[in-house]
């Protein structure tokens, strides 16, 4: 039996009435989230329209897929939504917000995103990884996983240390062509992926 109040409806009854079409109920999924969504989104970009702008292409693309999108836990679904789009704004280059100066705000998103950005990184970072070329990578993986020196790279493998550093250079310029500037540099500044 439905409540009489609107508000009263748990997610799962109001998501499967605005898959019927119900525009109150998807409005009442709209005032439930809206704010929480923004302010996820904002705590990030420190941007309020594009925060804004996210959000209601989210609440669109909602309402316009409501009859074939498959929604567990609503919840879950906007807030990975909300992290999908900030993290795909950032890496196509729309916000220009100085994420390398603000170690505060990178470790932050970090901690927030914990569980679904290092997955996500990781996997990324190892499939750029495997796309380099097989001295590189043994070196790359040498230098940032196993964190040997250059000189104790260059007298394991019997190279120059000088083909050590070339060889990482060549290394960190593919990975940041691969995964994007902002994954790159979380990747390097959030580090301790590897160790998961």
């Amino acid at each position: 039996m439905k409540p009489d109040n609107l508000e009263l409806w748990p997610d799962s009854l109001l998501v499967s009435n605005m898959q019927s079409n119900d525009r109150a109920a998807f409005g009442r999924i709209y005032s439930r989230y809206w704010s929480k969504l923004y302010l996820s989104a904002y705590q990030i970009l420190r941007n309020r329209e594009a925060a804004e702008d996210i959000i209601q292409e989210i609440f669109v693309s909602l309402w316009l897929k409501r009859e074939y999108t498959l929604v567990d836990n609503l919840n879950n679904y906007l807030f990975t939504a909300v992290r999908f789009q900030v993290f795909k704004a950032i890496r196509d280059g729309k916000m220009r917000t100085d994420l390398l100066h603000d170690t505060d705000l990178l470790v932050s998103a970090h901690n927030a995103e914990n569980a679904f950005a290092e997955k996500e990184i990781t996997q990324r970072l190892n499939e750029s990884i495997e796309q380099l070329p097989q001295k590189c990578k043994e070196i790359f993986i040498l230098s940032r996983k196993e964190h040997l020196s250059v000189k104790e790279i260059a007298e394991r493998l019997n190279i120059s240390p000088k083909t050590v550093e070339n060889q990482i250079t060549i290394a960190l310029r593919r990975l940041r062509t691969d995964m994007g500037e902002f994954l790159f540099w979380a990747v390097l500044l959030l580090g301790g992926i590897w160790g998961k």
